[in-house]
């Protein structure tokens, strides 16, 4: 008798459980969901060695996650959790702001990895209107990709091989280290444009070797 009692109790404080962040959902704003996001300044540069470290040796700390509720502003989420079967939990970087755009940069992290990372900018209007998200950075075991963005919000962006001393998908980073690492792709991305958050379609293949030769050309 006392089960059957309990049920409906139950029942009713899931309902009114899912009613109340609905209602949060409803009311959240732009401006809310801007204040997540640590303001920063153009232009912003990824740091090559901060990257490696943090794959290397994990030494990220723990960030702060996005709020369910915020989702709604980044569209693109849905799309990005269709690469893995891990959840995807967005951590804000930075919120930047021009004339015309605001932009906030962000870390789409999944599961407990905490060495590698998914760095995505999305672009809005003043108004909050959405225009587009990109992928600038990130680092996993095989591929590093830095960035540096610019005032206008154009990102020139590099991706670099991690040539590791011993096979990292036999040995793993423990006791291992990264020897150099091998620029392989330039590209430079107009973020106010529709974009891919998640890898880079590189269009435009740059010749590291062919560049390099021009550089001693021009020294001579």
């Amino acid at each position: 008798m006392k089960l059957t009692t309990a049920i409906p109790t139950i029942l009713i404080a899931l309902v009114s459980l899912f009613a109340i962040n609905v209602n949060a959902q409803d009311t959240t704003t732009f401006q809310d969901f801007l204040a997540q996001f640590p303001a920063a300044s153009l232009p912003y540069n990824f740091s090559t060695e901060e990257l490696q470290s943090q794959l290397q040796n994990r030494t990220a700390a723990k960030a702060k996650r996005l709020g369910w509720e915020f989702y709604q502003f980044l569209p693109e989420l849905e799309r990005s959790a269709q690469f893995s079967s891990m959840p995807v939990y967005p951590e804000p970087v930075a919120k930047f702001e021009t004339e015309e755009n605001i932009a906030v940069l962000y870390n789409i992290a999944r599961g407990l990895s905490r060495g590698t990372k998914t760095y995505s900018i999305s672009i809005f209007d003043k108004q909050g209107n959405y225009i587009g998200t990109h992928f600038v950075a990130g680092v996993n075991p095989n591929a590093l990709t830095v960035a540096t963005i610019a005032e206008n919000l154009n990102a020139d962006v590099k991706e670099y091989k991690l040539n590791w001393a011993n096979d990292f998908s036999t040995f793993g980073a423990q006791d291992n280290q990264v020897l150099n690492i091998e620029l392989t792709e330039s590209q430079t991305l107009d973020l106010v444009a529709p974009g891919n958050p998640d890898q880079i379609e590189w269009t435009n293949t740059m010749n590291v070797q062919q560049d390099t030769t021009a550089d001693l050309a021009k020294m001579k």
